[in-house]
């Protein structure tokens, strides 16, 4: 099958990037056993631990204490009614992943000046949906109503994610205008997982490489939705939604070698059908959460240097 070029800046690297292998119970383990060894609250924050405090929490969940970290500027130089806050929801399969994966948005407290959070959630396939959307919900609710103590303007709330956390944040969001929750300012997905179906013709084409294969998707799709999709509906597979008005300034990008691309950029259509605002950026040759894995490359960086622009102008900063 024909297929666009993956892109050069990235190749060597790919090499070495594992697939999302755990369809059973010890890959599992073993899986998310990796991922909370290699990422941590002291690797979030190297190289800035004199402009960046943390403080970790636990807050109320639908089952439970979830646990939650949050990040200020040491020398915060705007008024509370200045600065931005944002809820980060982490990706990982939804069956792998912790706070920290894919926070790659840490800059955004230095930057922007923002306070930021990002929270744990239960993971499948032990907890399908909705548990895990309703948990992100939760912290969306728990952030908002905790504003002031944060020190952040709740008008100013940006929620944001990659991959599965790029799906619980387009279903928060549709939550949020649906339940008449919290106020979100604008929603940043990126290369987010929308659709419960894989018959893409970017699935097609590249379902064969790392780090989501057609085969992981396949499976980490039974794990979230059921077997039968059971589990699947318009918040936590928000492609099934018939209707997006009313939703907030949304940024969405992906890689060209993704096999969410399709999805994404079908999504970022319905937007527009439905009159929401909605910048779409597709970067050549970019396989799956290339600026996660690779944030030296140019352009990772260009992608991340992008959203920041993208927030800036939405916030007026």
């Amino acid at each position: 099958m024909l297929r666009p070029a993956l892109n050069s800046e990235l190749a060597e690297a790919h090499q070495k990037i594992p697939s999302l292998d755990v369809d059973t119970p010890e890959k599992r383990s073993s899986y998310r056993q990796f991922v909370n060894s290699l990422f941590t609250v002291e690797g979030t924050i190297k190289g800035k631990e004199d402009v960046i405090g943390y403080e970790e929490r636990d807050i109320p969940g639908p089952a439970g204490a979830m646990r939650v970290t949050i990040f200020r500027p040491k020398n915060p130089t705007r008024q509370v009614e200045d600065t931005p806050g944002f809820l980060h929801i982490h990706g990982g399969g939804p069956s792998t992943g912790n706070r920290f994966l894919g926070f790659t948005m840490i800059d955004w407290v230095e930057s922007l000046g923002a306070v930021g959070m990002t929270a744990e959630y239960r993971l499948a396939p032990e907890h399908p949906q909705p548990a895990a959307l309703e948990d992100s919900y939760a912290a969306l609710q728990w952030m908002s109503e905790h504003a002031t103590e944060l020190g952040f303007n709740p008008h100013k709330l940006i929620v944001c994610g990659g991959s599965a956390g790029g799906n619980l944040t387009a279903g928060v969001t549709l939550l949020a205008r649906d339940r008449s929750g919290p106020e979100i300012r604008g929603q940043v997905l990126m290369y987010p997982w929308l659709d419960d179906r894989a018959d893409s013709l970017s699935v097609q084409q590249f379902g064969d490489i790392a780090p989501v294969s057609k085969a992981d998707l396949l499976t980490v799709t039974n794990f979230a939705f059921g077997e039968h999709h059971e589990h699947a509906d318009m918040y936590t597979a928000p492609s099934r939604a018939k209707d997006l008005s009313g939703l907030p300034p949304t940024f969405i990008d992906v890689g060209e070698a993704d096999v969410f691309r399709d999805q994404d950029v079908a999504y970022a259509s319905a937007l527009w059908r439905d009159g929401v605002s909605t910048e779409l950026h597709v970067w050549p040759g970019s396989w799956h959460g290339f600026d996660l894995f690779v944030p030296d490359a140019p352009i990772s960086r260009r992608a991340m240097a992008t959203r920041v622009d993208w927030l800036r102008k939405l916030l007026g900063n």
